[in-house]
């Protein structure tokens, strides 16, 4: 008996040509200029501009191989769908698992600053806040975005175009004033100096404001009209207008800085403050609301491409399908959006600004170096299809272009930020193991999981003794060792219970030592009745240990966040074994212990939910 495919029903597509440049503006224009300007400045003083310059690049040649793969293939799923189609397989999965947690990490990053451009009002007015409600201010918008604008598709992209509209007017008032007044205001106009040294770091750390561009395009491709021509000038149009948009708003700020501006790193109103000095508190308030506005723009946009990715991985069965269910009001796969968000609040809550920053810059790269080599891959392999648009210098610009992102990958990851290489490969780990566990059956995921477990049992409890022996260790930390090392005690138990269940310890004891409770000698094999009272024992002692599975779960979690927030931090280690001395110095350390103690985390985690479905089962078959 054939099965016939049902067919895909394609959205309708309502978008102009001019609806989808200022999409595009508005996916690019976050609130990341607000919050890296200032450090940008103080990496590379005027040279900032040059690090632009060669993002804009960057990005305009990888705009160019999307525009072919965007009207050749202008179908949902965006990046990941051309990985998928050029590569497939394994890797088609870890572009989009890395594309997803890309926009989830813009989508946080874009709400920490929603939030900080908050503090810094409150601050300014002399009005005390906590740290906590600086979080609850941030997760906020992402709730709200979340159960209002996605509603419906339609009203998101309304709600962007529009906000895209007055931020673009504002954007354009803080330049053209900034230009006609700051003469005045600023007569010895004296850049601050060119900083050579400085023009890549901050050119991998300014990446962030481009990367939106493209790959947000990418998921507008099924509503625009007239695609073979709109998607190339869309892409081409939208990546000149923002790169002459941020050189702009960045020259009108370094004239307004002068020679040695200070104060720069990691200021969210640094432009309300620019625009203070050429208008006054207006200009102060007015640059406060387009931070906020862009902000609003970014988790809109980054939120939507984060479900639509999901959803495509859904769609092709990389993961549970359910995911990509949809009701028919509202028009959103409410699981789907559930799970992106969650992830985005636990990157809120664990992970700071800049660091967020770098671990998204670290995923866009090694995510656009395979989406430019699908180009060169999908153009070979798939000749059929019809290419209304062809990047010029083919294959060598999409190669060219891969190399440098693998190469800024490295850069960023190894001398700039440790810690976002480490993160990254956590993530790249997750993946990779989400996908054995899924084609999997059961009894192979719980052996897995516990050999992951004890794995990093076994790492954490070496890290513990290397803490111990060759590191300061103040009193708090004396005391998370502690508690670490009765938490590893009790998993070396469930490590046990996974490979041998309590209640094939039964049946042993059973049929040793209580050889009346067998009921029925089938051969070499039994049939046990443990008895009620006996099988309410065993499901009870399973559920306990379930619980605590939880709450050792959920104290490595709380580690977690003490670490990410500074709140407690692991010092410099001198690792000394004979004549061998190896220094692994405070922050490196710090990230090591985070990832370690992530990865220990989720495996207790899932290794608690599969226990806690297997007593489930046992228990409503009664036995």
């Amino acid at each position: 008996m054939n099965e016939t495919k049902p067919k895909e029903v394609l959205p309708k597509r309502t978008l102009k040509l001019s609806q989808g440049i200022i999409y595009g503006v508005g996916c690019g224009i976050g609130g990341s200029i607000f919050v890296l300007l200032g450090l940008g400045i103080e990496y590379a003083g005027s040279g900032i501009l040059l690090s632009l310059i060669l993002g804009g690049i960057l990005i305009f040649f990888t705009g160019l191989n999307y525009a072919e793969l965007s009207t050749s293939l202008p179908i949902a799923g965006g990046a990941y769908n051309f990985g998928k189609e050029g590569i497939g397989g394994f890797l088609a999965f870890i572009i989009g698992f890395f594309l997803w947690i890309a926009n989830v990490a813009m989508c946080s990053f874009s709400a920490q600053i929603f939030a900080s451009v908050f503090k810094e009002v409150f601050i300014k007015l002399n009005i005390p806040i906590s740290n906590t409600f600086i979080t609850v201010i941030a997760i906020l918008p992402i709730i709200l975005t979340s159960l209002v604008i996605f509603r419906t598709q339609k009203v998101a992209i309304k709600a962007l175009l529009i906000f895209t509209m007055v931020l673009i007017g504002m954007f354009a008032f803080f330049i053209i004033f900034g230009l006609i007044i700051t003469p005045f205001t600023n007569p010895n106009i004296i850049l601050t100096q060119i900083k050579f040294e400085g023009i890549i770091p901050a050119f991998l750390l300014l990446f962030i404001l481009f990367t939106s561009i493209t790959s947000n395009l990418a998921y507008l491709n099924p509503d625009l009209k007239n695609p073979s021509k709109n998607i190339p000038k869309t892409i081409i149009y939208a990546i000149l207008l923002t790169i002459i948009i941020y050189l702009s708003i960045t020259f009108i700020a370094l004239i307004n800085l002068g020679e040695n501006p200070t104060g720069l790193t990691e200021n969210p109103v640094l432009l309300a403050d620019v625009f203070e000095s050429v208008l006054g508190p207006f200009g102060f308030y007015f640059m406060v609301l387009a931070a906020i506005i862009s902000t609003l723009i970014a988790i809109n946009a980054a939120l939507g491409s984060a479900v639509s990715v999901i959803t495509a991985l859904a769609r092709d069965r990389f993961i549970p399908k359910k995911i990509q269910e949809t009701k028919k009001r509202p028009d959103m796969p409410a699981l789907g959006l559930l799970i992106t968000i969650i992830l985005v609040v636990l990157f809120v809550l664990f992970t700071g600004i800049r660091f967020t920053a770098e671990i998204t810059n670290f995923i866009y790269f090694v995510g656009l170096a395979f989406v430019n080599f699908a180009a060169v891959k999908l153009r070979r392999t798939r000749k059929e299809l019809d290419r209304p648009f062809k990047a010029p210098f083919f294959p060598f610009l999409p190669i060219f272009i891969s190399i440098c992102f693998l190469a800024f990958a490295v850069i960023l990851g190894v001398i700039i930020s440790i810690e976002a290489l480490i993160l990254g490969l956590v993530i790249f780990i997750i993946g990779i193991a989400f996908h054995l566990l899924t084609i999997a059956d059961r009894s192979s995921i719980n052996l897995t999981l516990t050999g992951i477990k004890f794995f990093f049992l076994t790492v954490l409890g070496m890290f513990i003794w290397v803490i111990n022996n060759f590191s300061y260790r103040n009193p708090i930390l004396i005391l998370i060792n502690r508690i670490l090392i009765g938490v590893c005690v009790f998993t070396i138990v469930t490590v046990i219970l996974d490979l041998t269940p309590l209640r094939e310890l039964a049946y042993f004891y059973v049929r040793k030592m209580d050889k009346e409770k067998v009921a029925i000698n089938i051969g070499n094999a039994q049939i046990i009745d443990l008895g009620k009272k006996r099988s309410k024992i065993i499901h009870f002692t399973n559920l306990v240990i379930t619980i605590m599975q939880f709450i050792a779960c959920g104290i490595i979690f709380s580690i977690v966040y003490f670490l990410f927030n500074n709140l407690l931090s692991i010092q410099d280690i001198i690792l000394i074994i004979g004549t061998s001395v190896t220094y692994i110095p405070s922050t490196s350390g710090t990230a090591l212990f985070i990832s370690i103690l992530i990865i220990f985390g989720l495996s207790l985690f899932f290794c608690g939910i599969l226990s806690w479905q297997r007593n489930r089962e046992f228990k409503s078959l009664g036995i």
